[in-house]
């Protein structure tokens, strides 16, 4: 009796990032922020690098940051954002307020 045994069907696909060569099928990206792995698939892994990180896979594996990872600080935004926009009415209300007091200036006098 002989054994015989499978051979692997894992399929590989390179991808070429400027001098680098890397197996993008089953790669787990490392949000920088969580540090939270996350799973994607090669050829959408393959084209957010080319695109949003310049063809360069140490520049990703540096500054990904994943959707949960954004999230962290919106709240932060969202506080900073409402406080600009409280700021702004009041200045705006200052200005009406003013424009008020000339209008009741001038018909008095």
């Amino acid at each position: 009796m002989t054994t015989t045994t499978k051979k692997s069907r894992k399929a590989i696909h390179n991808y070429t990032f400027g001098q680098t060569t890397i197996n993008l099928n089953g790669y787990s990206a490392v949000c920088t922020v969580t540090g939270n792995s996350k799973s994607f698939y090669h050829s959408y892994l393959a084209n957010l690098i080319e695109t949003k990180y310049d063809n360069d896979f140490s520049k990703f594996e540096a500054t990904y940051v994943s959707r949960e990872g954004l999230s962290v600080g919106a709240e932060a935004r969202k506080i900073g954002s409402i406080e600009d926009r409280i700021s702004n009415l009041y200045n705006k209300i200052k200005e009406l307020k003013s424009k008020r007091d000339e209008l009741v200036e001038v018909s008095v006098a």
